[in-house]
């Protein structure tokens, strides 16, 4: 059995704000300790069901967070950027199944802590009419491979998302948004555990979870919060706009889409101020 984890910051237990989240913020030390601890929880729960394999993949920001003394020594760890298949660098078809852990809902969730999609610039994203956030994005890529979502660890408002969206999955909900940028906190042990009982749950029925198929061919939306957005994605091949702030595009498959949607994330993001 082999196992693939991808891992973000804004979902781990006790990270409420950029001052956890943003590499400058003054509590950023203690979110890589607490995000660390919660990967290791997942990895020794793989390992404990038999997995000869655990490939973590650094999400957050350039992918630098994660304490790599820190980190199980059984698992292999990707980190830096650029890389091409982004939070879910080194996903395949050799793996039985993915993990998102530390995740957030999508931009504009009621009561979903730092929630967003990419960057502060990207107002929404549909998928063949299906909205998605960053777990839909990452699930999409993980069913190119044909590989399930079987655990999605955030705040409530993220494993409410993972449900609607992915049907039975396994949620570790560690913490209660209040708000954007508070929330209900579990004592970091407290989430250790619940993730660890959870991945546990969701190894046991590895064969019950089914990759999720945004079907073909694909078709993409990007909502910016700017028209500016909009009038950079437009830089790329392919694109249409279909709105003053919405900017779309269609192609084969999943892959291609994640491709698209990066580039015009990237595009978006390119200066300071748009």
């Amino acid at each position: 059995m082999k196992i693939f984890i991808s891992t973000d910051i804004e979902g781990i237990g006790c990270v409420v704000r950029s001052e956890h989240s943003a590499v400058s913020g003054r509590e950023y030390s203690e979110a890589r300790r607490w995000m660390t601890m919660e990967v290791n929880a997942a990895v020794r729960a793989a390992f404990d069901a038999g997995a000869v394999e655990v490939v973590v993949a650094d999400g957050h920001n350039v992918g630098l967070n994660l304490l790599c003394e820190q980190l199980d020594e059984r698992a292999v760890l990707i980190s830096g950027s650029p890389r091409p298949l982004s939070m879910m660098e080194g996903i395949g078809r050799e793996f039985d199944a993915a993990f998102l852990m530390g995740y957030h809902a999508m931009a504009g969730t009621a009561d979903g802590t730092i929630c967003h999609i990419f960057h502060g610039r990207i107002a929404e994203v549909t998928i063949n009419g299906t909205t998605v956030g960053e777990i839909g994005i990452s699930a999409m890529l993980a069913g190119f491979f044909n590989v399930p979502v079987a655990l999605v660890s955030g705040d409530e408002a993220c494993a409410a998302e993972a449900r609607r969206l992915l049907g039975d999955v396994e949620t570790a909900a560690v913490k209660r948004g209040i708000g954007a940028y508070a929330a209900a906190c579990r004592h970091p042990a407290r989430c250790r555990e619940i993730i660890h009982q959870a991945a546990a749950r969701a190894l046991a029925r590895l064969h019950g979870f089914a990759p999720f198929d945004v079907g073909r061919p694909v078709r993409l939306t990007v909502r910016f919060t700017t028209a500016s957005g909009a009038d950079r994605a437009l830089r790329m091949p392919g694109t249409q706009r279909t709105g003053g702030c919405t900017v779309g595009w269609e192609g084969e498959n999943a892959m291609e889409a994640f491709k698209a949607f990066n580039t015009m994330a990237d595009l978006a993001e390119m200066v300071p101020f748009i």
